[in-house]
């Protein structure tokens, strides 16, 4: 059984509608996905309706940002951005809600000030041609600004975009705005609160080199995290390197913590390298997460 728990639709900031989405997913061999697209959960349901139709298993879940809020030496605090997988949520628990509503209002906020960076380069750039290109609703990313730039004739393709070696939307770009968002802590307990699995997406991938992950661990605050009700880390991911996999994986085991692996799909136009299926969670750990999530309910057409 082929099991993919990270999963983008146009919702967020994939490249396929839910309707587009979910058909290959099935030609892909996927037989359990999750959609996880990025602070909401209205893809859900038509989700749900055409694994029915299609005979897949379907996982409903988030990918909520947080930020972590870990002093340094020096007791200095520079907060971080953290990709938090939930799955099986009470979408409508208030506390949850407020994050996510909130959450898409900074996106929004975010884009705006990233696309008035840009603009000293682009100036045919305008934050109503990034709306105007994405899927009304959905939560703005950088793949939106991406799809505009392509548009305007600036790349070739949204890929592209992400791929250059000075790329306008890298978090090393001049133009480069973060997220501003919730402690992880906070959300962690709220998403248990709402009967969800709290799950780390691509754990330490992105906030320094795979060189020197493994050697400066911070073992405080993934503990910290854990005392706050997480309950997995997304351990095989591309973005995840070998070394620093080993570590996570060895920090899993001491805890009793859910390990998961994914693809972290969002089409091959915006993701060349990120196919459904790349990487896969067994059985066992998609048990656990079925027991362990309370607040929504899977679609299930397979016998697990």
């Amino acid at each position: 059984m082929k099991i993919d728990l990270h999963i983008h639709s146009k919702n967020s900031d994939g490249a396929d509608t839910v309707d587009e989405l979910i058909p290959k997913i099935k030609e892909s061999g996927v037989d359990v996905f999750a959609l996880t697209d990025h602070d909401r959960t209205d893809g859900w349901a038509s989700a749900s309706e055409l694994s029915n139709e299609l005979g897949l298993s379907f996982i409903p879940g988030i990918e909520i940002t947080t930020e972590g809020r870990v002093p340094n030496s020096r007791g200095e605090v520079h907060p971080f951005g953290i990709h938090l997988l939930a799955y099986l949520p009470n979408p409508n628990d208030a506390d949850l809600q407020k994050i996510l509503l909130e959450n898409q209002a900074n996106r929004e906020v975010r884009a705006r000030k990233f696309v008035q960076n840009m603009q000293a380069k682009y100036p045919a750039l305008s934050f109503e041609l990034v709306l105007e290109l994405a899927q009304d609703g959905s939560t703005l990313g950088r793949p939106d600004i991406a799809t505009a730039l392509v548009h305007l004739g600036e790349f070739d393709s949204v890929g592209d975009v992400f791929a250059a070696a000075d790329s306008p939307i890298s978090k090393h770009s001049p133009f480069y705005v973060r997220n501003e968002a919730p402690d992880v802590l906070d959300v962690i307990r709220i998403v248990r609160k709402a009967g969800g699995v709290p799950v780390i997406a691509h754990p330490l991938a992105r906030t320094s080199s795979e060189d020197v992950q493994p050697e400066t661990f911070p073992r405080a605050h993934f503990e910290a995290m854990v005392e706050a009700g997480l309950l997995g880390l997304e351990t095989e991911h591309k973005e995840v390197s070998q070394g620093t996999r080993k570590v996570l994986e060895a920090f899993a085991a001491e805890h009793g913590l859910i390990t998961t692996g994914s693809s972290d799909y969002h089409g091959l136009s915006v993701k060349a390298h990120n196919p459904l299926g790349l990487h896969t969670t067994s059985v066992e750990m998609l048990k656990k997460i079925l027991l362990l999530g309370t607040g929504a309910k899977p679609t299930l057409n397979h016998e697990i």
